[in-house]
């Protein structure tokens, strides 16, 4: 079992741009997959084999602008960006670090709330 927890604001997949020089994806976007990496990397010795249950806790800030009755009652965001396209860029990242292919992962729990800090929070398991 490992943990992960990421302090950046969780960042979906974005379409890829496509033009008649290339495929390109938003630098942001290839950014975030890369420090995902990096820390996955310092945590997991060795990709994980067998079959995959992974567990995600998207964290956002309550924006300032909201009266204190609305923050008191913010549990779960509920706005954009979507939880697939969040979910995406985590199963990137992790690609080959946490685990050799994204088909490994069978299982997936998500969750997407407000919180007093931006983050993600990761847990990989092998079944």
């Amino acid at each position: 079992m490992h943990n992960i927890f990421l302090e950046l604001k969780p960042f979906p997949a974005p379409r890829p741009r496509v033009t008649k020089y290339g495929t390109y994806n938003d630098p942001k976007y290839t950014q975030y997959k890369k420090v995902l990496g990096m820390k996955a990397n310092s945590i997991i010795k060795k990709p994980l084999e067998n079959e995959v249950f992974i567990k995600i806790d998207f964290f956002y800030e309550i924006p300032k602008s909201w009266t204190k009755k609305k923050k008191a009652e913010a549990m779960w965001h509920k706005s954009k960006p979507d939880i697939d396209n969040l979910v995406k860029t985590v199963l990137d990242g992790l690609n080959g670090i946490g685990f050799k292919d994204d088909g490994q992962v069978v299982s997936i729990q998500v969750r997407k709330q407000y919180a007093g800090f931006c983050g993600t929070k990761i847990l990989i398991e092998e079944i």
